[in-house]
This record gives structure tokens, C-alpha cells and sequence, in this order.
């Protein structure tokens, strides 16, 4: 008799031990090497179909939330299912989570156009591992904070630390990057991988001018007018931003292009003119007329020598669970797979992985700034770069923030936790009822 209630016990586990990605336990409407290719957490693998080509989803479990991501864009599409719907591809996300309406097991995609899929994940519910990336954009006017990076991982090097730091104040980041890798789609994914790692939520504005080598500003300018572009477009293209979003404080790169990288350079030669012609009445009527004028707070550049400070990264972040601002950059650029051969890693971790500090990094070190412009009181203190930003989108200090309004991410990871917790528990106590109750009825 033990060993029937045994053999009981095996066969109700599945039952309290939910498995949450359920995605090879579907039926998917292609052949097997093309399935394989969308459920192998690959991004360099997908699947190109036409868009009168529909994929038929089936599961025994139901569907709660739909992950997918694309090869190189999103389209515009529908989730088809009990004679409902759910719109996708509307955001123009690589990377898009969609919360299905009702529980079901069975539904359809259907775009408007052609498309190409990398990977696809189905989850039986919402506690899903966190690198599931649910994207929001960012509303106009809502900034606090811009970074004018170039290119995809200078995010995690030349500012390494900066982005934790201002998800740990709970600062909106709309982060801002002068290039697109044409040549390397997979850059696109590493992007986004990087971005959500350190905890950045809002979807990054990516431009489309070639990223392409140079050591000097004219150098990288003559590759952009190849590509068709012209000066003008440069910085109508960052004026759009500062307008568009109304950041305070604007982070670039430093004027010298860190180590003479010429679209480093290039793009900061902009950003000295485009924070200017933001607030400029007679500059763009289109974007004036569609935004409004905004003159930012603070402009700060990356070992820009004068009005000078050193941000500290080494300090532990309440949002990352204890990690300093440094290491969790460091986590960042660990998902720049293609890049992990360049010398950048070992700049950024030292040679043999031995740096434990951001102040390890002796050349170009990411925590070096330098105060360009100013609208309020110069720095005294030196230690916070909203020091002296006072909201006057909303009329408060932007250094005091709103607990109710925003959770950081220790915070929401301890509510799965508490959560999960409490599911494990209640299907715990729930087997043991079963258990005793069986055992009663046949009078163990």
C-alpha cells in the first residue's frame, strides 16, 4: 500500500509543480526544422514566412502570455482566438510580450506583411523568468534622464554604472543611440538584452544612420553623407529627442570620442548644438510646433575636464538586490555575446576577470564627467548629477521620488517571490489533503 500512495505522490507532482514555459509542449502549424528554429533561444536562427502565411498555436495547458521575438523588425499582426483578438507589432518592438485577453490554448498569428520570427515562448501564467522584457514607452515629456550613446554595448562601457544608478533613484531613462548595426541584426538583440539587464524599462529610440568606422568627425560625417544623410539630419535628429521627451539631464560621450572612435565624436559635436537649437524659437517649425521647445537642466560629458566629478558605482543598489552600479553593468554587457571577443571586456572586467571595482578602470574610466552646461545652480556637492534639478514639469524636487508611484526591481522581485512562496505552500498543504484523505478512504 506505501507503495501505491507513492506512485500517488509521483503521479499528482506534475500537478503542484507547474512547469511556466510550456512552448515544447505545443503544437506549432510548422515543419520540425522551422519550429526548431523559433524554440531554440537562438537570436541568429528564425523562420521568414509571407503574410498570407498564418502559425496555429495548440496546447493542453492554457496560454496566458505570448513572447516573441523578431529577426531583425516587428510587424504589425494579430493573435486570432475564440473569436477574439489581441493587436501586435503595433509598438515597433524586437522584443514583444503579449498578455493574452482570456486563458486559452489555442490561437493563431496572422500579419499584415511579410515577416521574420527568432524565438517564440509561451507561459502558462505571469510569473515568468525576468529576462522576459515587457517594454513601455516612454510618454512626451515624461524624461528625467538622456543618454546619447553610439553605438550598441558603449551603454555598458563608457557609461558602465550610469544606467543602474538612475533606475535605483527611479528616474525615467530614455536612453538614445546615434547608430544602427545594419551589418549585425544580433547587435539589436544584445541592445535590448543589455538595456533591460540593468533595469532600463522604456523602449530605446535607435536611429537609422550606418554604424561605420572612423577616427575623426569628418571621417564619421563622410560616412553618414554615403549612406544619405546629411549633417542637418543629425541634429534634427537629436533636437527631436530632447524636445520630444524633455529630459533634465543629457549624458554624451566625450568630445575626444573615448579612444578617437570618430562617431563618438561626431555625436557629441551634435549634441553641443542640439540641446541649444532645442529651446531655439526659430529652429524646426515641424518638431516646435509638435513638441514644443525645451531647455534641458544639465549637460554632462564623459571626461569633459571642466566642472568636473566622479560618479561612485561601487556602493551597493537597493533596486539590484545589494549589486553595485558597476556590477550590474558588468551583467549588462555580458549579454553583448558578439562583442565579448574585443578588447573592450577585458577594459571593462580587467584581464583575467579580476576587477571588482568601477575604479579597477584606469583609462576612460566611466565614472569621470564633466558639467558643460548648466541652467541651475553649479554643482557643489558633486556626488548625484540632479544635483540642483528642480521638476519644473511638475513643480518638485526630481531628487525626492514618489515610493508609491514606482517599484524599484528588488521590490518587485521580492512580490514573485512572496508569490510564489505562497503558490508553493498552498499546493504543498493542497497534496497533503489529497494524500490524507486517500490514505483515509482506503483505510491506510
Amino acid at each position: 500500500m506505501k507503495k501505491k500512495v507513492l506512485l500517488l505522490i509521483i503521479m499528482l507532482f506534475p500537478l503542484w509543480v507547474n512547469a511556466k514555459d510550456i512552448t515544447n509542449k505545443c503544437k506549432i502549424s510548422l515543419n520540425n526544422s522551422e519550429i526548431s528554429k523559433i524554440t531554440d533561444d537562438n537570436h541568429a536562427t528564425y523562420v521568414t514566412r509571407n503574410k498570407y502565411t498564418d502559425i496555429k498555436f495548440e496546447c493542453e495547458e492554457n496560454i496566458k502570455n505570448v513572447y516573441i521575438k523578431y529577426h531583425d523588425h516587428s510587424v504589425k499582426g494579430k493573435i486570432l482566438f475564440s473569436n477574439s483578438e489581441n493587436i501586435i507589432g503595433q509598438n515597433n518592438y524586437l522584443h514583444e510580450l503579449i498578455k493574452l485577453n482570456d486563458n486559452i490554448n489555442s490561437f493563431t498569428i496572422s500579419y499584415d506583411d511579410d515577416y521574420s520570427i527568432a524565438d517564440i515562448y509561451l507561459y502558462s501564467d505571469d510569473d515568468m523568468p525576468y529576462m522576459v522584457q515587457d517594454w513601455q514607452t516612454l510618454e512626451d515629456g515624461k524624461a528625467d534622464f538622456m543618454l546619447f550613446t553610439t553605438h550598441a554595448d558603449d551603454e555598458q562601457l563608457f557609461f558602465a554604472g550610469l544606467l543602474p544608478t538612475y533606475v535605483n533613484q527611479k528616474k525615467n531613462i530614455q536612453v538614445v543611440y546615434f547608430t544602427r548595426h545594419f551589418n549585425n541584426v544580433l547587435r539589436y538583440h544584445e541592445l535590448l538584452d543589455g538595456l533591460w539587464a540593468v533595469g532600463v524599462k522604456y523602449y530605446p529610440v535607435v536611429s537609422d544612420f550606418p554604424d561605420a568606422w572612423a577616427t575623426t568627425k569628418e571621417g564619421a560625417l563622410l560616412n553618414i553623407e554615403k549612406a544619405g544623410f546629411t549633417i542637418e539630419d543629425l541634429i534634427n535628429y537629436e533636437v527631436t529627442q530632447i524636445r520630444k521627451y524633455k529630459p533634465y539631464v543629457v549624458v554624451g560621450h566625450d568630445e575626444r570620442g573615448e579612444y578617437s572612435h570618430g562617431q563618438h565624436i561626431l555625436n557629441t559635436f551634435i549634441l553641443e548644438k542640439a540641446y541649444e537649437l532645442a529651446f531655439d524659437d526659430s529652429y524646426d517649425e515641424e518638431t516646435k510646433n509638435k513638441y514644443g521647445l525645451w531647455n534641458i537642466s544639465k549637460l554632462y560629458l564623459h571626461l569633459y575636464e571642466e566642472n568636473s566629478l566622479c560618479l561612485d558605482y561601487d556602493k551597493p543598489l537597493e533596486a539590484f538586490d545589494g549589486k553595485t552600479a558597476y556590477e550590474v553593468s558588468k551583467i549588462g554587457y555580458s549579454y553583448h555575446l558578439s562583442q565579448q571577443y574585443t578588447w573592450f571586456t577585458a577594459w571593462l572586467n580587467g584581464q583575467n576577470n579580476e576587477y571588482t571595482s568601477s575604479k579597477d578602470i584606469k583609462t576612460y574610466s566611466p565614472c569621470k564627467f564633466g558639467l558643460y552646461y548648466t541652467n541651475v545652480e553649479p554643482d557643489t556637492v558633486k556626488e548625484d548629477l540632479f544635483e540642483n534639478v528642480i521638476d519644473t514639469k511638475n513643480k518638485k524636487d526630481v531628487n525626492k521620488t514618489d515610493d508609491k508611484q514606482s517599484l524599484n526591481i528588488k521590490t518587485m522581485d521580492k512580490d514573485k517571490k512572496s508569490n510564489k512562496q505562497l503558490y508553493i505552500l498552498l499546493g504543498g498543504a493542497l497534496l497533503v489533503i489529497i494524500i490524507l484523505l486517500i490514505c483515509i478512504f482506503l483505510k491506510i
